[in-house]
């Protein structure tokens, strides 16, 4: 007993250790996804400010736009005023330009109307080697006529965007849909810098709304242009001003490769600060994969649509710093772990003095216990048990029954059934002492049962003078019920007072089925009983046989 006690206090002491490991495992699985929730939101709520700042951005060149629909296209001054007041307001965008559609015939008078606000104003295109010259021949050139600040994009005056193969594809998009659309990003100069930019095309019709892309094609006059600087109106969003511990990479999703990235920030920790709380501020620089090993918690990438418009699908890929995941992590799994350990280290005590104390107790329940379980076994026993015989009763013949016909309809297998009863039993009673009948009983009853051979097969006594037999998978009930009868006969039970037949004989009678289907155990009985009814007609120690195929019946000769 004191080896089971150290026994179930070592269990219960190890139950608790894999309880807190697994609850540690689960909870840490929780707090994970609680921390990725938490970085998915501010990355969302992020995102959400650069939409909201650079919907402003294109509110100011559709302002551009709508002027110029109503007002007129506007001579080189009246443009500088028009798009000063926006350049001041919106630093982010690095140019504003008219755009006017010039058919080829048009060129000469176009490029000597512009020479005279810009001395030596030609349409150019830029070659392989990045020079520009003056554009090749087309049917329609898509030139920068005004541009404003000039300071800076001097080298745009005149550049044909018809000919450069991502400006051209977005002037068409613009021309027939009548809608803003953007350009895949294309390399800026900003601060003395290189940067990456996008280009959006607003068009301007010479009548108001036309209706399909015939119509705008005949009407266009030509396109507001805006270059805008992505990175610099994220960083002067309202989600930046204080910048979070991810990177951020704005792709368009739709870009050829290599052109897919419209910016990268990453976060750089603020030096020189009293707080012991870091923060940061986003540079421009492009990770490398050292540096994202390093640094960064790549399980916790996550990728958030931002814009689907102009032609473009912008997506905001977001990986954050190791520090970032560290700080939103709580010691819940852990104190979790240690909760649940010492709550079974108190338990391991307290079962330690119980099992002191009520070791006499315990004694006493188990003595009960046992004696329950053997009345209750007792119990079973004799409820499934013929008490005289001492094979299966009624009870345990029903339930049997019941279970081969069910495995019978479902494994589509033959069943055989057999009722036995005893030829002249209320005679051979009578002539017999209660001893002497018990024994016979006893005696019949052991030999029918014997004579089953297999564990599947059952004998049961179901009255006085009636037994039964239930045997699965078997295709042949008439055999068996041969068996019994010769088994009735072996044993030569007799009657000395008896005249007439001394010997005990039994009929029986037999149903052999083979497609159950939807008959029922009760009825497969009564029709057994039938046949053993029919055999006691002919005489004694007769046997009557039926085989049910499918459909049909073929009965068997009595014997």
């Amino acid at each position: 007993m004191k080896r089971q006690r150290l026994t179930f206090i070592s269990l219960l002491l190890a139950a608790g250790m894999l309880l807190s490991v697994v609850l540690l495992f689960i909870f840490s699985h929780l707090e994970t996804k609680r921390v990725e929730r938490e970085f998915q939101s501010d990355v969302t709520e992020t995102a959400h400010f650069f939409v909201q700042a650079i919907n402003n951005h294109f509110e100011a060149l559709y302002s551009l736009q709508l002027n110029l629909d109503t007002q007129g296209i506007p001579d080189v001054t009246r443009f500088q005023t028009l798009t000063g007041k926006i350049l001041q307001r919106y630093p982010a965008i690095t140019a504003l330009e008219w755009i006017p559609e010039v058919e080829h015939q048009a060129r000469a008078d176009h490029e000597a109307e512009g020479s005279t606000w810009l001395p030596g104003y030609v349409i150019t295109e830029q070659v392989a080697s990045g020079e520009r010259v003056a554009a090749s021949d087309r049917n329609l050139y898509y030139p920068v006529y005004y541009v404003e600040p000039v300071a800076g994009n001097e080298a745009v005056m005149g550049y044909d965007l018809g000919s450069h193969a991502f400006r051209f594809e977005a002037v068409q998009r613009a021309r027939d849909s009548g809608q803003l659309q953007l350009t895949v990003p294309l390399q800026i100069r900003r601060n003395n810098m290189d940067a990456q930019g996008v280009m959006s095309l607003l068009p301007v019709y010479e009548f108001p709304e036309p209706m399909t892309s015939v119509e705008r094609q005949d009407s266009l006059l030509g396109f507001v242009g805006g270059v805008f600087h992505p990175a610099e109106i994220f960083l002067s969003s309202s989600g930046a001003h204080e910048a979070n511990a991810f990177s951020l990479t704005l792709i368009d999703t739709q870009a050829p490769s290599g052109h897919r990235v419209v910016f990268s920030l990453v976060p750089e920790a603020e030096t020189g600060l009293v707080s012991q709380q870091k923060r940061y501020h986003y540079v421009q620089k492009t990770l490398t994969p050292d540096v994202l090993a390093q640094q960064y918690d790549e399980n916790f990438r996550y990728v958030h649509q931002v814009l689907s418009k102009g032609g473009r699908r912008w997506v905001i890929e977001a990986v954050p710093l190791q520090a970032y995941v560290t700080s939103h992590y709580s010691a819940t799994p852990w104190w979790v772990f240690a909760g649940v350990n010492a709550f079974f280290v108190l338990a391991a005590l307290v079962s330690f003095f119980v099992f002191q104390r009520g070791q006499v107790y315990l004694d006493n329940l188990n003595q009960q216990n046992d004696r329950l379980l053997l009345v209750n076994e007792k119990l079973a026993r004799m409820s499934r048990v013929d008490p005289l015989t001492g094979i299966a009763n009624q009870r345990a013949f029903e339930e049997e029954l019941d279970k081969a016909v069910r495995i019978a309809r479902r494994e589509k297998t033959p069943l055989a059934l057999l009722v036995v009863e005893i030829d002249d039993y209320a005679h051979f009673a009578s002539q017999c002492s209660a001893e002497t009948l018990d024994s016979s009983l006893r005696q019949l009853a052991n030999e029918l049962d014997r004579t089953l051979k297999r564990p599947a097969d059952q004998m049961a006594r179901l009255d006085d003078d009636r037994f039964a037999a239930v045997l699965p998978n078997t295709n042949n009930g008439e055999i068996v019920a041969r068996y019994l009868r010769a088994a009735a006969e072996r044993l030569n039970l007799a009657s000395p007072d008896m005249s007439a037949n001394p010997y005990l004989t039994v009929s029986v009678g037999v149903l052999t089925v083979f497609d159950i289907r939807e008959t029922t155990a009760e009825a497969l009985f009564h029709q057994t009983e039938a046949l053993l009814r029919r055999a006691q007609e002919e005489g004694i120690n007769k046997i009557c046989s039926d085989r049910v195929e499918g459909e049909t019946s073929a009965e068997q000769v009595l014997s």
